[in-house]
């Protein structure tokens, strides 16, 4: 087992906020309500005071992005029917911070009997981490595309169709990873 170095608080501080980490999170199954530490309530746009009471389920989907919405409420429908390890991922939408990308990860509580109880864990925000992973991807696109473009020169000296044919299906490849990046993420092949 690996040594582990022991934290003074300040450094714990640092680490979880470096890790991105916003706040915890209960979810009452039975009461159907979820309960938000301060700081990812204000991410979400619900007053703090209020989600440390505890808010309605609905509400908390209502300030997610409507595309992810019903697959996060399935998602918390399933996790209550198992119970177990719970992880999600959905966007926000919130007027002063935009949209951000947000991970619920926790475990979900059973009674005695094998019911679903309680669902708890923490919530990390994602989003730096995609904004900085987006734009490595795009690097690495663009010197694809500058490497194949090299190669198309390249093969036209040699007089061989077959290879410039296979180059030219790598452009159109590297054309449509460039196009997706450009587009946020969508494929636009329709195959």
């Amino acid at each position: 087992m690996a040594d582990v170095l022991p934290c003074a608080p300040s450094d714990l501080a640092a680490a979880l906020e470096a890790s991105g980490f916003v706040g915890s999170w209960m979810h009452d199954l039975w009461e159907g309500h979820i309960t938000l530490t301060a700081p990812f309530a204000r991410i979400l746009g619900i007053d703090p005071e209020r989600a440390a009471e505890g808010v309605p389920v609905a509400i908390f989907l209502e300030r997610m992005h409507p595309d992810d919405r019903a697959r996060i409420e399935n998602h918390l429908h399933v996790a209550g029917e198992s119970g177990g390890p719970f992880e999600a991922e959905f966007r926000t939408l919130h007027a002063r911070h935009g949209v951000r990308n947000l991970l619920m990860r926790g475990r979900i509580e059973q009674d005695a009997s094998g019911r679903a109880i309680r669902g708890c864990g923490i919530a990390i925000d994602l989003t730096e981490n995609r904004a900085a992973n987006l734009q490595q991807a795009e690097r690495l696109v663009n010197r694809m595309a500058e490497h194949a473009i090299a190669m198309r020169g390249l093969v036209e000296g040699l007089n061989r169709p077959a290879l410039a044919k296979l180059v030219d299906g790598l452009m159109i490849e590297i054309g449509f990873e460039l196009a997706r990046h450009l587009r946020g993420g969508q494929d636009l092949r329709q195959h």
